[in-house]
Order: structure tokens, then C-alpha cells, then sequence
């Protein structure tokens, strides 16, 4: 057997209503004050309300930072980290999606230092040793951020950049399935493409291990049955726990292993519109798949993976089997509206760019800039959504 390393898993709380569970973690892991970093509608929705009233019964102070709308841009990220010092905050609590836990788990681990953002991108400088402790309680089921090594965030002209480490992992996951229902059924399909993108892409890589085939074949195999079923009746708390539960089980793929082109591909293209990261993922995969099994390297992967979407245990099976699952989550096969004045060129160009070309390094056939031309072909040849 391959030898692997097995990153860790954060202490994980599963079940509806166990965000009320919040206050007793934070008292078990010291106290506040806590800084609560969260997607901005959930303040409007009355969320963070209920979490800084149980914080505030069990006597512990929170100053909420409900600022989070989007990826988020590193000019915020300084921000919030200012903020955790000004507040004396000894944790922080990330609630929200993928980005809105980006952001907290990033100002967790540099907030101590002082320093900005901008030192530790792209590992520029290891990431400090004195980061606050951090819960994660995720309100959206795909990016599986709770329980990776990294974060993205974005600069001021929208171009991603990347942070990752040991330092950058939660303390504690609360999952709530009961925080997921009032997601509306396009993003309920397009966050959960997102984990299922992490899922085949951690057991399909170059990299992939006996922990990446685990984790993602298991969520493939979830997601596979229950993500169509939330999409359809998202009152379903049955349906979203299993697919809230899937999500972090493909993040642990994605820990262990990380992604390849489906990500290569939808990063490069956040970079030039603004488009939802879950829906770029799932057709960036959907273009790239036919190609990527068209070569004999990891084939036999690519045959497990089609297996645990449903399809025959065959290579050539997989890229239906994700198309069939997307039809049934009703996504179209058309770019958003925002693609189209995006060339294969401009994607190409950002597909080599140094922040994205490490993914398309992870397939698990030798990936040239050649080839890259052509998968940007194929993803723009995609039909353009109408506007509107």
C-alpha cells in the first residue's frame, strides 16, 4: 500500500439544533470575547441574534462582524483582524458559507501577529503559531472550509490569492442541518456540486490516497442520493443533514488531497467575472472530465468515482454520471450570463496563472499548456446563459 500522510480531523457537532451547543464549546475552550464573523444576510435574517443571545447567557461577550458578503477581499480581512485585537477577542466563530469561514479562520490565524494579510499569501511566510482558537458553523452545504488547510480571498481587482496550513484549521465544526433550510434551491444545487466536485477531484487526483478514496467515495455515494432530494424539497431536514454531512466528508477529501481541474478551471474563471464558485466548479469539471478520461492514468479511480455516482464502473462513465446528477440537482449546462465576453484565451491565460496552475499539476495525467488551451476551449464553448 502507498505510504500517506492523514491530515486532522476537527472535533465535529452533528445534528438539528446543536448550534445551541455553541456557548458550552466556547466555555470549554476558554471564553470570550468572541469575534463573530458572518455572511452579512444572516444578521438580517435574525441568525447571529440567537447565537449572541446563548453566548450572552452563558456570560460570554461577542462583538458580531456580519460584514462578510461575497468572496472575501483582503481589505476586509486586515479589517476584521484590527477588529479581534480592538475587541481583545481570545476566539473567533466563523457562521455562514465557505467565504464567510474563509475570512474567520484567515483572521484567526493571523490576527495575534499584526501583520497583514498580505504577508502570508501564497505561503510567502509561514503563518504565526499564535492564532486564536476558532469554531466553524457552516449555513451552506459545498465548500467544506470547516475542516480544510485553507483559505482564498480575493484582492480589490477581484484576483484570488491563496493561504493554507495546519494553522489555518478549525478547533471545532458544529454542523446544523437546521441552518441550511432557508437556502433557496439554485444555491442548495450549486454549493452542493461544489462538494461533490471536491469529493471526485480528492478521489481522482494524482495525489489521492486510501484517506482521499474514504472520504470522497463516501460522499459521492451521499451526495449522489440526497442532494437531489434537498434541492427539490429543501424543508427536507433529512435530505440537507445527509447532504450538510457529505460536504464536510468531501472537505476532508479535499484536505487530504486537494483538487485538480474542475477548481483550476471555475478559480481562473472567478478571476475575470463575478460568478457563483460552486456552479463554475461543477461545469469546469463537466467540461474537463470527457478529456481527463480520455487518458489511460488514473482510470481505474475515474471508474470507482462513476460507481459512486451511480454510473458503471468504468472511466468512461464518470463524466455522464456527473452530468446526470447535475441535470437532477436542475442544473443547466449553460455559463452564467456574466461568461459571455470571456475567450478561451483570457481563461487559458488565468488557468497558468502561478495561484491556480498547482491544481491543474493534480490531475492525474500530465497536464500541458497545450492541454490547457484546449480545456478552456471546451469550457467556453459551453452555451452562454440569457441575461436576466
Amino acid at each position: 500500500m502507498q505510504p500517506f500522510n492523514m491530515g486532522r480531523v476537527p472535533p465535529v457537532t452533528f445534528g438539528a439544533g446543536r448550534m445551541a451547543k455553541v456557548p458550552q464549546i466556547v466555555s470549554a475552550m476558554g471564553g470570550g470575547p468572541v469575534l463573530i464573523v458572518s455572511d452579512a444576510i444572516l444578521a438580517e435574517l435574525g441568525v447571529t441574534d440567537r447565537l449572541i443571545a446563548g453566548l450572552a447567557a452563558e456570560g460570554i461577550a461577542s462583538e458580531l462582524a456580519a460584514e462578510v458578503s461575497g468572496e472575501p477581499k483582503q481589505a476586509l480581512v486586515d479589517a476584521l483582524c484590527a477588529r479581534a485585537r480592538a475587541a481583545s477577542a481570545r476566539l473567533v466563530i466563523g457562521i455562514g458559507g465557505g467565504a464567510a469561514m474563509d475570512a474567520a479562520k484567515l483572521v484567526a490565524a493571523i490576527a495575534p501577529s499584526g501583520r497583514p494579510s498580505e504577508d502570508f499569501a501564497l505561503a510567502a511566510n509561514p503563518l504565526p503559531d499564535n492564532g486564536l482558537p476558532a469554531i466553524a458553523i457552516p449555513t451552506t452545504a459545498g465548500t467544506g472550509s470547516e475542516v480544510t488547510r485553507t483559505s482564498v480571498i480575493s484582492k480589490a481587482d477581484g484576483w484570488k490569492i491563496w493561504f493554507w496550513g495546519e494553522e489555518l484549521m478549525f478547533d471545532q465544526a458544529v454542523l446544523d442541518p437546521e441552518l441550511t433550510v432557508s437556502l433557496p434551491p439554485h444555491l442548495t444545487a450549486w454549493t452542493g456540486i461544489d462538494a461533490v466536485a471536491h469529493a471526485l477531484e480528492g478521489a481522482t487526483a494524482r495525489n489521492t490516497s486510501p484517506a482521499g478514496q474514504l472520504y470522497g467515495l463516501e460522499a459521492l455515494r451521499i451526495l449522489t442520493e440526497a442532494l437531489p432530494k434537498a434541492v427539490a424539497d429543501g424543508a427536507d431536514i433529512e435530505a440537507r443533514g445527509r447532504v450538510l454531512w457529505a460536504s464536510t466528508v468531501a472537505g476532508l477529501a479535499l484536505h487530504n488531497c486537494n483538487t485538480h481541474m474542475g477548481h483550476n478551471i471555475s478559480h481562473a474563471l472567478g478571476s475575470l467575472v463575478r460568478v457563483h464558485h460552486g456552479l463554475a466548479t461543477g461545469l469546469g469539471l463537466e467540461a474537463s472530465l470527457p478529456w481527463l478520461v480520455q487518458r489511460p492514468d488514473g482510470a481505474a479511480n475515474y471508474a470507482s468515482a462513476a460507481k459512486a455516482l451511480g454510473g458503471a464502473e468504468r472511466a468512461e462513465a464518470l463524466p455522464g454520471a456527473l452530468s446526470a446528477l447535475m441535470r437532477a440537482c436542475q442544473i443547466s449546462e449553460a455559463l452564467p450570463a456574466e461568461c459571455a465576453g470571456v475567450t478561451a484565451q483570457a481563461l487559458a491565460a488565468e488557468m497558468k496563472n502561478a495561484a491556480n496552475l498547482g491544481m491543474a499539476q493534480n490531475a492525474a495525467c500530465p497536464v500541458s499548456a497545450a492541454d490547457i488551451d484546449d480545456m478552456a476551449a471546451l469550457m467556453m464553448a459551453k452555451p452562454v446563459a440569457a441575461a436576466g
